[in-house]
């Protein structure tokens, strides 16, 4: 018994030495997986002890309990001194922030996005300029690029109009495919649709030449073509609509208004980028053109059947005589979608011009609705 106490207190005295003995960086590693010996065995009437790192994690030094506490106050007064970091941090900016408003100021910034806005509106030179896309200004010239909006003392019955009530003449309805004066009981934004908008295409001495811009035929690009050439088929613009140029039917085939300058054969009409003519199904292509930098697509296209014609001092004439109001506006508007979306009202083509335009022509289309 005497030499088995021996033996105990032996192995007892080995095993606190391999523990006190092991390299403070060897004790402090801390591995996941428990195969991994950090400690030579220590074989004992043959049975093997192991000392594996994972063993270690439960201790750092070999001390009183009361270290553990004196470790956990040490993380805490870590945690409080990034904690101190981090307002220090928010303190500075709301500072930072607060040397954008002008002192003694009451008004809060009720988003990130007005905080925003505020600060680029305090950037004085490096400001950037909002671009305005939808435009329209009054003109006294009649040339390619122009819209012609329809006076509606010339097309319309108005008995609370400040001229004499004229029914309209037949003959200039019919030109721009009207049978008759659109009925007051459509509504002023149907009737509004109703009154044409034309933009000039071509002009010189003796003809000038327009499409409407309002009258689409019913029919899609893509209901034209029967056949099974691919030559027939404008692949790019089957789902664009049709729209109906007026009532003369000299040109062939279709004619087309559009926004890429890369399409061959087509003539710049306006300074924004309007295009007239050219080959549709070049077209397909040199819309992809890398060269135009940006991304067209088909509804910068506008596809029409036969137009509208005039001989050029006689559209002169229909000027002096206030039938038509010259104006120039932006592609930006010529070619925006009117079609319904959900429950959004679509605006007429006629009646936003006319707003964009403002003056005595905002004060003629809010006459034009309320009567």
């Amino acid at each position: 018994c005497g030499f088995l106490y021996v033996l105990i207190v032996a192995v007892l005295v080995d095993v606190s030495n391999a523990f006190s003995n092991a390299p403070i960086a060897h004790r402090c590693q801390r591995h996941t997986d428990v195969s991994v010996i950090s400690q030579a065995p220590i074989k004992v009437d043959s049975s093997c002890f192991v000392l594996c790192s994972s063993f270690f994690d439960s201790f750092e030094d070999f001390k009183d309990e009361d270290d553990n506490d004196e470790d956990d106050d040490d993380e805490d007064d870590e945690d409080d001194e990034y904690a101190d970091m981090d307002q220090q941090s928010i303190a500075a900016f709301r500072s930072k922030m607060g040397s954008l408003f002008d002192e003694g100021s009451e008004e809060e910034t009720s988003s990130v996005d007005e905080l925003i806005n505020y600060a680029r509106s305090q950037s004085g030179g490096a400001k950037k300029e909002e671009v305005v896309k939808d435009w329209a200004t009054p003109t006294d010239t009649i040339k390619p690029g122009v819209v012609l909006l329809a006076n509606p003392d010339a097309f319309c019955e108005l008995p609370d109009s400040s001229k004499p009530s004229v029914s309209p003449d037949p003959s200039l309805l019919s030109k721009y495919g009207l049978v008759r004066p659109p009925p007051r009981d459509l509504g002023p934004d149907r009737q509004a649709d109703l009154l044409p908008v034309i933009v000039v295409v071509e002009q010189d001495q003796f003809t000038t030449k327009g499409v409407l811009l309002n009258r689409r035929t019913g029919y899609l690009l893509g209901d034209l073509h029967e056949g099974d050439g691919p030559e027939q088929i404008l692949e790019k613009f089957c789902i664009q609509p049709l729209w109906f140029g007026g009532t003369d039917n000299s040109a062939s085939g279709l004619d087309m208004l559009h926004r890429c300058e890369t399409v061959q054969g087509a003539t710049k009409i306006t300074d924004d980028g309007m295009f007239w003519g050219g080959d549709p199904s070049q077209a397909q292509e040199a819309m992809e053109d890398p060269s135009l930098g940006r991304i067209v697509t088909g509804f910068d296209f506008k596809f029409f059947v036969q137009n509208t014609q005039w001989l050029t001092k006689s559209l002169e004439q229909q000027y002096d005589d206030d039938i038509w109001i010259p104006s120039k506006v932006s592609a930006e508007v010529l070619f925006k979608s009117r079609d319904r979306m959900g429950t959004q009202k679509a605006k007429p083509l006629w009646t936003e011009v006319m707003e964009l335009m403002g003056g005595e022509y905002q004060d003629m289309k809010d006459s034009f609705y309320e009567i």
